[in-house]
Protein backbone atom coordinates (compact mmCIF):
# COMPACT_ATOMS: atom_id res chain seq x y z
CA UNK A 1 0.00 0.00 0.00
CA UNK A 2 2.86 2.37 0.59
CA UNK A 3 6.68 3.05 -1.18
CA UNK A 4 8.09 3.36 2.17
CA UNK A 5 7.01 2.69 6.00
CA UNK A 6 9.00 4.33 9.16
CA UNK A 7 9.06 3.33 12.51
CA UNK A 8 8.95 5.61 16.07
CA UNK A 9 9.74 3.79 18.80
CA UNK A 10 11.05 5.45 22.25
CA UNK A 11 11.09 3.68 25.40
CA UNK A 12 8.33 5.28 28.02
CA UNK A 13 6.85 7.55 25.29
CA UNK A 14 3.58 6.61 23.47
CA UNK A 15 3.68 7.95 19.16
CA UNK A 16 0.42 9.11 18.94
CA UNK A 17 -0.18 12.26 16.25
CA UNK A 18 -2.46 11.83 12.88
CA UNK A 19 -1.80 13.76 10.37
CA UNK A 20 -2.88 12.84 7.12
CA UNK A 21 -2.01 15.06 3.82
CA UNK A 22 -3.50 14.36 -0.10
CA UNK A 23 -1.98 16.68 -2.69
CA UNK A 24 -3.18 17.21 -6.08
CA UNK A 25 -2.24 19.83 -8.47
CA UNK A 26 -4.50 22.59 -7.49
CA UNK A 27 -5.05 21.73 -3.95
CA UNK A 28 -4.58 19.69 -1.11
CA UNK A 29 -6.30 18.33 1.79
CA UNK A 30 -4.48 18.14 5.02
CA UNK A 31 -6.35 16.11 8.26
CA UNK A 32 -4.96 16.65 11.89
CA UNK A 33 -7.00 14.57 14.32
CA UNK A 34 -7.71 11.20 16.83
CA UNK A 35 -8.49 9.25 13.89
CA UNK A 36 -6.83 6.31 12.86
CA UNK A 37 -6.91 6.15 9.22
CA UNK A 38 -9.39 3.29 9.01
CA UNK A 39 -13.13 2.86 8.12
CA UNK A 40 -14.15 3.01 11.84
CA UNK A 41 -11.28 6.37 12.42
CA UNK A 42 -12.56 7.87 9.22
CA UNK A 43 -16.53 7.27 8.89
CA UNK A 44 -17.84 5.18 12.42
CA UNK A 45 -16.10 6.26 15.11
CA UNK A 46 -16.67 9.23 17.67
CA UNK A 47 -13.53 11.51 16.60
CA UNK A 48 -12.65 14.79 16.55
CA UNK A 49 -10.27 16.04 13.52
CA UNK A 50 -9.62 19.36 11.79
CA UNK A 51 -10.10 19.41 8.19
CA UNK A 52 -7.67 21.91 6.22
CA UNK A 53 -8.49 22.91 2.69
CA UNK A 54 -5.17 24.73 0.75
CA UNK A 55 -5.40 25.92 -2.25
CA UNK A 56 -2.32 25.36 -4.72
CA UNK A 57 0.30 27.70 -6.00
CA UNK A 58 -1.08 30.35 -3.81
CA UNK A 59 -1.49 28.79 -0.29
CA UNK A 60 1.69 26.10 -0.95
CA UNK A 61 3.56 28.17 2.64
CA UNK A 62 1.03 26.18 4.74
CA UNK A 63 1.45 22.97 2.85
CA UNK A 64 4.89 23.62 3.98
CA UNK A 65 4.18 23.90 7.34
CA UNK A 66 2.65 20.55 7.16
CA UNK A 67 5.44 18.90 5.13
CA UNK A 68 7.89 20.00 7.49
CA UNK A 69 5.62 18.15 10.83
CA UNK A 70 6.21 14.80 8.95
CA UNK A 71 10.08 15.90 7.67
CA UNK A 72 10.41 16.72 11.45
CA UNK A 73 10.28 12.70 12.51
CA UNK A 74 12.34 11.13 9.78
CA UNK A 75 14.93 9.33 10.56
CA UNK A 76 17.65 12.35 9.14
CA UNK A 77 16.12 14.89 11.76
CA UNK A 78 14.59 12.25 14.59
CA UNK A 79 16.84 9.32 16.14
CA UNK A 80 13.65 7.43 17.47
CA UNK A 81 12.52 6.52 13.81
CA UNK A 82 14.09 4.09 11.67
CA UNK A 83 13.13 2.82 7.64
CA UNK A 84 10.91 -0.44 7.75
CA UNK A 85 12.30 -3.23 5.82
CA UNK A 86 12.29 -7.11 6.52
CA UNK A 87 14.49 -7.58 8.89
CA UNK A 88 13.22 -4.64 10.82
CA UNK A 89 10.01 -6.22 10.92
CA UNK A 90 11.16 -9.54 11.78
CA UNK A 91 12.56 -7.73 14.66
CA UNK A 92 9.53 -6.10 16.09
CA UNK A 93 7.39 -9.16 16.00
CA UNK A 94 10.52 -11.29 17.37
CA UNK A 95 10.48 -8.70 20.17
CA UNK A 96 6.54 -8.59 20.90
CA UNK A 97 6.37 -5.30 19.15
CA UNK A 98 3.82 -6.09 16.19
CA UNK A 99 1.20 -8.75 17.12
CA UNK A 100 -1.43 -10.18 14.73
CA UNK A 101 -4.59 -8.24 14.90
CA UNK A 102 -6.90 -10.74 15.72
CA UNK A 103 -4.65 -11.22 18.76
CA UNK A 104 -4.92 -7.63 19.96
CA UNK A 105 -9.20 -7.85 19.35
CA UNK A 106 -8.96 -10.64 21.57
CA UNK A 107 -7.53 -9.15 24.06
CA UNK A 108 -8.27 -5.86 24.58
CA UNK A 109 -11.44 -5.76 22.05
CA UNK A 110 -11.53 -3.87 18.72
CA UNK A 111 -10.95 -0.20 18.94
CA UNK A 112 -13.35 0.51 15.92
CA UNK A 113 -16.34 -1.45 16.70
CA UNK A 114 -19.28 -0.83 18.95
CA UNK A 115 -18.54 -3.69 20.81
CA UNK A 116 -18.46 -4.65 24.82
CA UNK A 117 -17.78 -7.16 26.82
CA UNK A 118 -17.15 -10.48 25.32
CA UNK A 119 -17.44 -8.94 21.43
CA UNK A 120 -21.42 -8.50 21.90
CA UNK A 121 -22.59 -5.69 20.12
CA UNK A 122 -23.52 -2.29 22.15
CA UNK A 123 -27.53 -2.21 22.07
CA UNK A 124 -28.88 0.52 20.01
CA UNK A 125 -29.37 4.01 21.37
CA UNK A 126 -31.44 5.84 18.85
CA UNK A 127 -28.69 7.56 17.55
CA UNK A 128 -28.92 8.30 13.55
CA UNK A 129 -26.05 6.12 11.70
CA UNK A 130 -24.62 7.18 8.69
CA UNK A 131 -23.53 3.73 6.93
CA UNK A 132 -19.77 3.28 5.68
CA UNK A 133 -18.90 3.64 2.42
CA UNK A 134 -19.30 0.76 -0.37
CA UNK A 135 -16.45 -0.87 -1.66
CA UNK A 136 -16.41 0.56 -5.38
CA UNK A 137 -18.27 -1.48 -7.89
CA UNK A 138 -15.11 -1.48 -10.41
CA UNK A 139 -12.83 -2.91 -7.42
CA UNK A 140 -15.59 -5.98 -7.21
CA UNK A 141 -15.35 -6.12 -10.88
CA UNK A 142 -12.05 -6.23 -11.29
CA UNK A 143 -11.44 -9.37 -8.95
CA UNK A 144 -14.24 -11.33 -10.66
CA UNK A 145 -12.47 -10.53 -14.00
CA UNK A 146 -9.01 -11.58 -12.82
CA UNK A 147 -11.21 -15.14 -11.51
CA UNK A 148 -12.54 -15.58 -14.49
CA UNK A 149 -9.14 -15.43 -16.62
CA UNK A 150 -7.83 -17.97 -14.65
CA UNK A 151 -10.61 -20.46 -13.57
CA UNK A 152 -10.19 -22.18 -10.38
CA UNK A 153 -12.85 -24.69 -10.00
CA UNK A 154 -14.37 -25.67 -6.73
CA UNK A 155 -16.90 -28.31 -5.56
CA UNK A 156 -18.82 -28.87 -2.65
CA UNK A 157 -20.08 -32.60 -0.94
CA UNK A 158 -23.33 -31.46 -2.67
CA UNK A 159 -21.79 -31.38 -6.28
CA UNK A 160 -22.02 -27.76 -7.03
CA UNK A 161 -19.34 -26.46 -9.58
CA UNK A 162 -18.82 -23.13 -10.42
CA UNK A 163 -15.67 -20.61 -11.10
CA UNK A 164 -14.94 -19.00 -8.12
CA UNK A 165 -12.37 -15.67 -7.12
CA UNK A 166 -8.73 -16.95 -6.97
CA UNK A 167 -8.70 -14.23 -4.45
CA UNK A 168 -10.92 -12.93 -1.86
CA UNK A 169 -12.67 -9.51 -2.00
CA UNK A 170 -11.78 -7.66 1.59
CA UNK A 171 -15.41 -7.12 2.58
CA UNK A 172 -15.92 -6.54 6.33
CA UNK A 173 -20.05 -7.00 5.34
CA UNK A 174 -22.52 -7.01 2.59
CA UNK A 175 -25.68 -5.26 2.23
CA UNK A 176 -28.60 -6.12 0.39
CA UNK A 177 -32.62 -5.65 -0.32
CA UNK A 178 -34.56 -8.27 0.70
CA UNK A 179 -38.08 -9.69 0.07
CA UNK A 180 -38.70 -12.56 2.95
CA UNK A 181 -41.73 -14.96 1.85
CA UNK A 182 -44.48 -16.15 3.62
CA UNK A 183 -42.77 -19.50 4.70
CA UNK A 184 -39.58 -17.17 6.31
CA UNK A 185 -37.28 -17.86 3.19
CA UNK A 186 -35.02 -15.15 1.93
CA UNK A 187 -33.45 -15.18 -1.02
CA UNK A 188 -29.16 -13.87 -1.27
CA UNK A 189 -27.91 -13.39 -4.48
CA UNK A 190 -25.38 -15.99 -6.19
CA UNK A 191 -23.60 -13.24 -8.27
CA UNK A 192 -22.51 -11.80 -4.48
CA UNK A 193 -21.02 -15.25 -3.56
CA UNK A 194 -19.06 -15.37 -6.01
CA UNK A 195 -17.74 -11.92 -6.04
CA UNK A 196 -16.68 -12.98 -2.33
CA UNK A 197 -16.88 -16.50 -2.12
CA UNK A 198 -14.91 -16.68 1.97
CA UNK A 199 -17.68 -14.55 2.69
CA UNK A 200 -20.52 -16.87 2.60
CA UNK A 201 -18.07 -19.74 3.02
CA UNK A 202 -18.95 -20.61 -0.92
CA UNK A 203 -19.40 -23.22 -1.81
CA UNK A 204 -21.62 -24.98 0.61
CA UNK A 205 -20.10 -28.10 2.53
CA UNK A 206 -22.97 -29.83 3.93
CA UNK A 207 -26.55 -31.76 1.66
CA UNK A 208 -30.09 -31.18 2.85
CA UNK A 209 -32.41 -34.11 3.76
CA UNK A 210 -35.02 -34.40 1.24
CA UNK A 211 -38.66 -34.72 3.58
CA UNK A 212 -39.85 -37.07 0.77
CA UNK A 213 -37.84 -39.69 -0.29
CA UNK A 214 -36.58 -39.57 -4.12
CA UNK A 215 -36.03 -35.88 -3.85
CA UNK A 216 -33.05 -34.54 -4.39
CA UNK A 217 -30.80 -33.12 -1.52
CA UNK A 218 -29.35 -29.45 -1.97
CA UNK A 219 -26.25 -28.04 -0.59
CA UNK A 220 -26.27 -25.98 2.74
CA UNK A 221 -24.19 -24.87 4.95
CA UNK A 222 -23.28 -27.38 7.78
CA UNK A 223 -23.59 -26.61 10.67
CA UNK A 224 -26.55 -23.41 9.85
CA UNK A 225 -24.96 -20.45 10.67
CA UNK A 226 -25.48 -18.75 14.29
CA UNK A 227 -26.37 -15.18 13.63
CA UNK A 228 -27.53 -12.27 16.03
CA UNK A 229 -30.27 -10.28 14.13
CA UNK A 230 -31.34 -7.05 15.20
CA UNK A 231 -34.72 -5.12 13.07
CA UNK A 232 -34.89 -1.50 13.09
CA UNK A 233 -38.13 0.41 12.53
CA UNK A 234 -38.93 4.00 12.73
CA UNK A 235 -37.41 5.02 15.70
CA UNK A 236 -33.93 4.21 14.81
CA UNK A 237 -34.52 1.16 17.69
CA UNK A 238 -35.06 -2.36 18.07
CA UNK A 239 -38.66 -3.40 16.70
CA UNK A 240 -37.32 -7.45 17.01
CA UNK A 241 -34.13 -8.81 18.36
CA UNK A 242 -32.99 -12.81 18.08
CA UNK A 243 -30.32 -14.01 19.64
CA UNK A 244 -27.82 -17.05 17.90
CA UNK A 245 -30.34 -17.77 15.99
CA UNK A 246 -29.11 -20.98 13.25
CA UNK A 247 -29.78 -19.54 9.85
CA UNK A 248 -30.34 -22.32 7.41
CA UNK A 249 -28.66 -21.70 4.85
CA UNK A 250 -29.66 -23.79 1.55
CA UNK A 251 -28.29 -23.37 -2.40
CA UNK A 252 -30.93 -24.34 -4.64
CA UNK A 253 -29.13 -25.72 -7.97
CA UNK A 254 -32.11 -26.29 -10.68
CA UNK A 255 -32.56 -22.44 -9.99
CA UNK A 256 -29.23 -20.96 -8.85
CA UNK A 257 -30.60 -19.78 -5.94
CA UNK A 258 -29.49 -19.60 -2.12
CA UNK A 259 -31.80 -19.00 0.43
CA UNK A 260 -32.13 -18.43 4.02
CA UNK A 261 -34.58 -19.30 6.56
CA UNK A 262 -35.52 -17.09 9.58
CA UNK A 263 -39.56 -17.34 9.96
CA UNK A 264 -39.10 -15.48 13.14
CA UNK A 265 -39.18 -12.07 10.24
CA UNK A 266 -42.70 -12.69 8.89
CA UNK A 267 -44.99 -9.54 9.03
CA UNK A 268 -42.49 -7.76 10.65
CA UNK A 269 -40.23 -6.93 7.61
CA UNK A 270 -41.21 -5.58 4.84
CA UNK A 271 -40.20 -6.27 0.98
CA UNK A 272 -37.14 -4.25 -0.19
CA UNK A 273 -36.12 -4.33 3.45
CA UNK A 274 -31.89 -3.71 3.81
CA UNK A 275 -30.30 -6.51 5.55
CA UNK A 276 -26.75 -5.96 6.56
CA UNK A 277 -24.63 -9.06 7.54
CA UNK A 278 -21.15 -8.53 9.18
CA UNK A 279 -18.85 -10.88 10.51
CA UNK A 280 -19.30 -11.34 13.80
CA UNK A 281 -16.66 -10.58 17.24
CA UNK A 282 -18.73 -12.91 19.88
CA UNK A 283 -17.68 -16.04 20.06
CA UNK A 284 -19.84 -18.44 19.16
CA UNK A 285 -21.99 -16.19 16.47
CA UNK A 286 -20.84 -16.39 12.79
CA UNK A 287 -22.79 -13.28 11.84
CA UNK A 288 -24.23 -10.32 13.48
CA UNK A 289 -27.26 -9.21 11.03
CA UNK A 290 -29.37 -5.87 11.14
CA UNK A 291 -31.85 -4.87 9.01
CA UNK A 292 -33.52 -1.87 8.26
CA UNK A 293 -36.84 -1.68 7.27
CA UNK A 294 -38.83 1.11 5.22
CA UNK A 295 -39.78 3.33 7.77
CA UNK A 296 -36.16 3.39 9.52
CA UNK A 297 -34.57 6.46 9.29
CA UNK A 298 -31.13 5.15 8.43
CA UNK A 299 -33.21 3.06 5.00
CA UNK A 300 -32.56 5.60 2.37
CA UNK A 301 -28.95 5.93 3.47
CA UNK A 302 -28.54 2.44 3.16
CA UNK A 303 -29.67 1.79 0.05
CA UNK A 304 -27.71 3.92 -1.24
CA UNK A 305 -24.88 2.18 0.05
CA UNK A 306 -26.21 -0.94 -2.35
CA UNK A 307 -24.40 0.35 -5.28
CA UNK A 308 -25.17 -3.06 -7.42
CA UNK A 309 -28.08 -4.55 -9.08
CA UNK A 310 -29.31 -8.05 -9.26
CA UNK A 311 -29.54 -9.40 -12.97
CA UNK A 312 -32.98 -10.38 -13.60
CA UNK A 313 -34.78 -8.48 -11.09
CA UNK A 314 -38.17 -7.69 -12.43
CA UNK A 315 -39.29 -3.73 -13.09
CA UNK A 316 -37.62 -2.84 -9.44
CA UNK A 317 -34.66 -4.87 -8.88
CA UNK A 318 -33.06 -5.27 -5.66
CA UNK A 319 -30.11 -3.90 -4.62
CA UNK A 320 -26.94 -5.12 -2.80
CA UNK A 321 -23.68 -3.80 -1.92
CA UNK A 322 -20.00 -4.71 0.10
CA UNK A 323 -18.36 -2.52 2.41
Amino acid sequence: MFDTVYVTQEAGITFHPKIYIFTGDSDAHAFIGSNNLTVGGTEKNFEAAVHLEIALPSEKASLDELNEAWNDLLPAACPATIKLDTSEFKRLVKDGLVVEEKVLRRNSGDADAATVGSGRKAARSGMLVKPESPLPKKFLAAKKSAAAAKPKTTKSAGGLAGTAPTTATAARGFAIQIKPHHNGEIFLSVTAALQNPDFFKWPFNGLTTPKKVGNPSYPQLDPDPVVNITVIGAAAKSILTLSEYGLNTVYYEKKSEIRVTASPLVGIVPDYSVMIMEHSEEEGVDYDITIHTPDSPEYAGWVDACDQSMPGGGQTPRKYGWF
